[in-house]
């Protein structure tokens, strides 16, 4: 079974402040952010502050991510080198353009495992994968690149600047149809995949019922988990992508169904008033594995 990742914080590197208040949420991740959180000129001086924190920080049991800069830039495989002694669990990945940016990443890593005597594929990758035209019209191909990365996300601010939309919600704050179009194929991604999908950020920090709809439309979309900006909005993601003890109860109840009807010969019955079959079975299988029940 593998990590439950319902909410993922953005922290700022070198915000001591803000590091300190993320190491009290109930976030099941933290992200440690070099990338659009800091300030280009202090970029380089902030790998170093990053990598004590993950040395000597309590995370607790919280994943330990680090958010690098493009590995196409000047600064991306410097993040990783300065800070994987350190050994977090991941970094995110901003700006895949291509399958090989991925590969590019899972081959330093694999050389930094090595120098560094961490077990080797220990360290895992989540993809930002739309916040280029590219990397989304290659999403497909992004997702499945490196078996070290375990979610994709997508990016709904880089890419609305990198193709110049003006606005990326309509009046009423739906998305419209190109992020729209970038969320509906990074779920499909992440399940033809067989990785966890995490929904955007939502950055009207004061709209907590906003959030609350996004979170439940994202749910409906197959999304595991969504990142956060704000702390408040960490216990709103995390109740949202809880499932409910009741759709828990129902769930177990229909795999012990399955499980008594298989040993019959019989994989389609009548369960609770309706007529059930294999992705019914699928459908409950994912929905404990999600929630740590299985």
């Amino acid at each position: 079974m593998g990590r439950r990742r319902r909410s993922l914080h953005f922290v700022p590197g070198g915000n001591e402040k803000m590091l300190a208040k993320a190491l009290t949420l109930p976030a099941d991740g933290l992200i440690l952010d070099l990338e659009d959180a800091v300030p280009p000129d202090r970029k380089v001086a902030t790998r170093p502050v990053v990598r004590d924190w993950l040395s000597t920080r309590e995370f607790g049991a919280r994943e330990r991510w680090v958010r690098m800069n493009p590995i196409w830039g000047p600064l991306g495989a410097a993040d990783l080198a300065e800070t994987i002694v350190a050994r977090p669990d991941g970094y995110v990945v901003p700006k895949p353009r291509h399958a090989a940016d991925v590969r590019e990443i899972a081959q330093a890593l694999e050389r930094l495992e090595q120098r560094h005597g961490i077990p080797h594929g220990s360290t895992r990758l989540t993809l930002i994968a739309t916040e280029t035209a590219e990397g989304l019209l290659n999403i497909r191909e992004v997702a499945s690149a490196s078996p070290r990365v375990v979610a994709i996300s997508w990016g709904v601010e880089d890419l609305g600047a990198a193709m110049g939309l003006e606005r990326v919600r309509d009046t009423e704050g739906r998305y419209l149809d190109i992020p729209r179009y970038a969320r509906v194929v990074c779920a499909v991604a992440a399940a033809a995949a067989g990785v966890d999908a995490l929904d955007t950020v939502y950055t009207d920090i004061a709209d907590l019922a906003g959030l609350r709809r996004e979170c439940e439309d994202a749910v409906a979309m197959g999304f595991t988990g969504k990142i956060s900006i704000h702390p408040n909005q960490v216990p709103v993601i995390n109740d949202v992508f809880t499932p409910a003890k009741e759709a828990l109860e129902e769930a177990r109840e229909l795999v012990a169904a399955f499980e008594e009807h298989a040993r019959r010969g019989v994989y389609a019955f009548t369960f609770r008033g309706r007529m059930v079959d294999a992705p019914h079975l699928a459908r409950a299988r994912k929905l404990l594995a999600r929630a740590g029940s299985e």
